[in-house]
């Protein structure tokens, strides 16, 4: 039996191969920063696929370490809700919560609607130009933040009715297509239609103010209510050239897998900074969570990822009192771990050897006691 063990990897072994990093260590420190704040885990397990808010925050960030737009920007994440020190939000060009929302008595306010205090911080940054951007769960608002939510990203999913759980938007989980609503906007650039499984969020709250909101993802599968009920996603300039964005999109996390999907939200965080969305939209490639792992976990700080990591097995097992497989593996495990580059299997089966998967491996190290 195989185990997978997500490892960075030996830099004398990726010379060897002739692979070297590949992408930018990051931005320089003046390019504008995004912050992406993740709430707490809902909906079951971490790593289950749903309302994986943190593993989301970590993916983007890799992704825009490692994108076409890697050099003309910096990203920042704040695991489990909002940063110890609010101050971190002062020099964002732009915001992003994916987070639970209330829903009546049910989970708890979005970080940013949380507290006076918290509004009071967001307030101030959007009155500057901040950019700022919400994401499934963290598009629902209660009543008495209409007027700010809709300023900031132009729209939220209404759960209250005089003040109870008495819902004017709606949800439906379903395979449907989505349709780019609005050609030529910049958040579109490079999107085509594509189909996902997806919890939508519809029949919403948009602005409806002189500004107003542009649609950027209709679902014509939804019953919504006519003009705007089947808008999924939708974008805002304000009046001070602050933008904003919002998705109710981002129940599932395997929807990052499709092109499409990711790319709209890649190209509104760079749109919502105020830079320009590149020619053919933010190129990203997907990572896995092993990936993201190890790009995030190098030592002196963030590592650049690799889009195809190198891959190496261990074959160890057989015990002997003068090699003692039980120390060594760990050991040598503990000296890899110094490069974020590499994917690393450890095996107990000697028998790997003789089968095709093997052929699968950049790197095989023997660490096997066999008379």
């Amino acid at each position: 039996m195989l185990h997978r063990i997500v490892l960075p990897a030996i830099f004398v072994a990726a010379q060897a191969f002739g692979i070297g990093p590949v992408f930018a260590d990051g931005a320089a420190s003046t390019a504008p920063k995004i912050v992406i704040l993740a709430g707490p885990k809902s909906h079951g397990p971490v790593g289950n696929g749903m309302h994986d808010y943190g593993w989301s925050a970590k993916l983007l960030k890799v992704m825009l370490d490692n994108s076409n737009v890697a050099d003309q920007v910096r990203v920042e994440i704040h695991l489990d809700g909002w940063p110890e020190d609010p101050g971190a939000l002062d020099d964002a060009a732009t915001i992003m919560v994916i987070s639970d929302g209330r829903d009546g008595k049910a989970f708890a306010e979005a970080p940013h609607l949380a507290s006076p205090e918290n509004i009071a911080v967001i307030q101030k940054q959007i009155d500057r130009g901040c950019g700022f951007l919400t994401f499934h769960f963290s598009t629902f608002a209660p009543d008495a933040y209409a007027e700010q939510i809709l300023d900031w990203s132009g729209g939220y999913f209404d759960w209250e009715t005089d003040g109870e759980r008495k819902w004017y938007s709606n949800i439906q989980t379903l395979d449907a297509a989505v349709e780019p609503a609005s050609a030529g906007h910049p958040v579109l650039t490079g999107v085509e239609p594509f189909t996902v499984h997806e919890e939508f969020y519809y029949d919403l709250r948009l602005s409806t103010d002189a500004n107003g909101v542009v649609p950027i993802w209709t679902v014509p599968a939804l019953p919504g209510r006519e003009p705007d009920g089947r808008v999924v996603a939708w974008a805002r300039e304000r009046e001070n050239g602050g933008r904003g964005f919002g998705t109710t999109g981002g129940h599932f996390y395997a929807n990052w897998e499709s092109p499409d999907f990711r790319r709209t939200i890649l190209n509104a965080l760079v749109w919502t900074t105020g830079l320009d969305v590149p020619e053919g939209g933010v190129e990203a490639a997907y990572f896995t969570h092993a990936e993201i792992t190890a790009a995030l976990s190098g030592v002196g700080g963030t590592e650049p990822a690799k889009a195809k990591p190198i891959k190496a097995l261990i074959l160890t097992g057989a015990q002997h009192p003068a090699h003692v497989w039980q120390d060594t593996t760990p050991a040598l495990v503990e000296a890899l771990q110094r490069d974020a580059r590499m994917l690393v299997e450890v095996s107990r089966r000697i028998e790997d050897l003789a089968t095709g998967k093997i052929n699968e491996y950049d790197v095989l190290l023997l660490n096997y006691f066999n008379w």
